[in-house]
């Protein structure tokens, strides 16, 4: 380590460092890290030849006095210690540039529509499975749901590999995968899922009626398991309610973490930057009741526009059932969170600035990248315990308790469902409310006279 003597000789030099800050840094010179006096003093350098105030300082300022990414943090772990009223917002920027220019990781492919069909069939499928491969692609409703298929018969070929069995899609190889499944603690619902893969696999292989039947009767036993069993959705709803947990407790939770986010200053570290995506992200949840994939997907000026007036507004379309969704004004308090997300940290001056420059972007991620479906279940997972698509059920019974006659319709609106049957696990404990308290009436009635 530098001797005392040594460090204020270079402060001493540093003449474009404001005086307060190197009175600071001569007051614990043993925090003072290699390079950082020379590098802080090329910063400000920069701040006063671009005349900027310290409120933002521009990222250029950061660039050009760190030419190398360990500069860069010597320099801005300097100014978060000595110069705490500078905003480093900016220098956040220049962090990620970095991250992007690193050598070595290798570039993800770009996923395209039909790069699965291209890619052929996965090498762990017996080739008299090869001819199904195209077909499931072609004949499935979405792309989506030939690849969750895929992915099922890549664990059934797996399986009946290691038990020595013909590859054959018939009854009794059903029964077998089913009850092996079932013997591994997957649960009767992910086990209903495989065996339709299996089904779904001999049908694209032409297979003859008695097969077809046969495995629609494995099938449907696996069906009926699935909808006796519990849903883990509703088991980790009831570990929820037993900690005390409600909708209206995850709805306070969000609003205090969003009233921190309008009180941080800029800061460069990514975890200040999750933190504020993670309340804004909940906070949104709460109000939208999206499903993840749809938040995932939302771009800044597209689905989500922000007015004149400082509201913000949502139009997008559901990604599982096409349907259109309008929000024409969301609540005032997700206005100022995603205000907050998209200054993130910086002067209030430069929200229009910002958000123009980012238009088309994604509004989690501020790029045009496409973000993955659960990167919003698993934020909101960090602080909530609970993953986005439970708070669709907590919404649905907070309108069941207010209202339950007229709550099986405001359900399916908010939620937007818009078929009996994904309607019907939300609706059938407000209608059984409804009945009850219409018959309470009925028999007060009736003791009146």
């Amino acid at each position: 380590m530098p001797k005392p003597e040594y460090i204020k000789a270079q402060l001493r030099a540093a003449r474009a460092i404001p005086p307060a800050v190197r009175a600071a840094m001569s007051r614990a010179p043993e925090s003072i890290e290699p390079g950082a006096i020379a590098v802080m003093n090329r910063f400000y350098v920069q701040l006063r030849r671009h005349r900027q105030e310290h409120d933002c300082p521009p990222r250029a300022c950061f660039d050009q006095a760190a030419k190398s990414e360990p500069t860069l943090s010597t320099l801005l772990r300097a100014l978060e210690r000595f110069a705490q009223e500078l905003n480093l917002s900016e220098g956040r920027a220049a962090r990620k540039a970095w991250y992007k220019r690193r050598k070595g990781a290798p570039a993800k492919p770009v996923a395209t529509a039909g790069s699965a069909v291209q890619a052929g069939p996965p090498p762990q499928w017996p080739p008299a499975w090869h001819p199904a491969h195209a077909r499931l692609f072609a004949e499935s409703p979405q792309e989506s749901t030939a690849k969750r298929h895929v992915s099922s018969l890549n664990r059934c070929a797996e399986e009946l590999a290691r038990l020595g069995l013909p590859p054959i899609p018939d009854r009794f190889r059903a029964l077998i995968l089913g009850e092996t499944f079932c013997a591994q603690g997957l649960s009767p619902r992910t086990v209903r899922n495989y065996l339709g893969a299996f089904l779904r696999l001999a049908q694209c292989l032409d297979a003859d009626p008695s097969t077809l039947d046969g495995l629609n009767n494995i099938f449907d036993i696996w069906i009926a398991r699935a909808a006796r069993a519990p849903k883990r959705k509703d088991l980790k709803l009831d570990a929820f309610a037993e900690d005390g947990g409600s909708w209206h407790g995850l709805l306070d939770e969000a609003l205090d973490l969003c009233a921190g986010m309008d009180t941080a200053r800029g800061s460069w570290r990514a975890s200040d930057e999750r933190t504020r995506l993670q309340a804004c992200g909940l906070l949104i949840a709460l109000n939208t009741n999206a499903r993840t994939g749809d938040i995932a997907a939302w771009r800044l000026g597209h689905e989500l526009k922000r007015r004149e007036d400082g509201s913000w507004s949502l139009r997008y379309l559901s990604i599982k059932n096409g349907y259109r969704v309008k929000f024409s004004r969301l609540w005032p308090e997700t206005h100022a969170a995603l205000d907050a997300l998209l200054l993130a940290g910086r002067p209030v001056r430069m929200l229009g600035q910002r958000y123009a420059a980012l238009r088309g972007c994604n509004w989690m991620r501020h790029t045009r990248a496409p973000v993955p479906a659960r990167y919003p279940s698993a934020l909101i997972k960090e602080i909530a315990t609970l993953s986005a698509h439970p708070l669709r059920t907590l919404a649905a019974d907070v309108l069941r308790r207010i209202d339950p006659g007229e709550s099986p319709r405001k359900i399916a609106t908010w939620l937007g469902h818009h078929d009996s049957r994904s309607q019907e696990d939300y609706t059938v404990a407000a209608m059984g409310r409804a009945q009850s308290d219409a018959w309470g009436k009925d028999r007060a009635a009736i003791r009146k006279g």
